[in-house]
């Protein structure tokens, strides 16, 4: 009889361990927060402080560059001291609503602390009214790139939204999100767990 007890109670207590390691364990929540559709040009830069502990992480800038085909105008990206943003080796990634933000990125991909190119407007040197837009982000609505960024010994992964609008000639960020990097892989565009 005592035997039948122990056993009755070793699987009360295996069961009870068990069912408690397959509830899913609470993620971190994201943090959000709006940029207010700020709007990024030539000679209006914008530098973002996501997650507003007064250390900038990415500066947003559109940049001049002229050579032989005429004068280049560059939207940029870049991360500054402790950030990362998710690149190809020529462009900063273009996201989609839902699409993973990994916290190991897979080739092609890689988390690029330099500068980062989103698209260009090329006013070329024969006609420089024959303007053409060249690169991933060309008239993006809404989308989103990666970003990681560290806050003293802890690491951050989330996204940034923004849009390209060529009739205006402009960047603008729409808003952020971030969470810990221990809770894994974040959703682009999502907020809330």
């Amino acid at each position: 009889m005592l035997n039948l007890k122990t056993t009755a109670l070793g699987i009360a207590v295996l069961l009870a361990a068990c069912s408690k390691r397959s509830r899913p364990q609470p993620q971190p929540a994201y943090s959000y927060r709006s940029l207010n559709n700020v709007e990024v040009r030539y000679l209006t830069p914008f530098s973002l402080d996501i997650d507003e502990d007064d250390t900038d992480d990415v500066f947003f800038t559109v940049a001049l560059r002229n050579d032989q085909q005429g004068t280049h105008a560059m939207f940029t990206a870049v991360a500054l001291k402790t950030a990362k943003m998710l690149s190809r080796p020529d462009s900063v990634v273009r996201l989609q609503a839902g699409d993973e933000i990994p916290v190991l990125a897979p080739y092609p991909h890689e988390w690029n602390g330099f500068v980062n190119h989103l698209c260009t407007i090329l006013l070329p040197a024969a006609n420089p009214s024959d303007t053409t837009w060249l690169g991933d982000w060309v008239a993006a609505d809404k989308k989103f790139m990666g970003v990681q960024f560290r806050k003293g010994n802890d690491t951050f992964l989330g996204w940034i939204a923004a849009s390209v609008d060529t009739a205006r000639d402009c960047m603008i960020l729409h808003d952020c999100a971030w969470r810990h990097v221990n809770a894994g892989a974040v959703k682009a565009g999502k907020r809330l767990e």
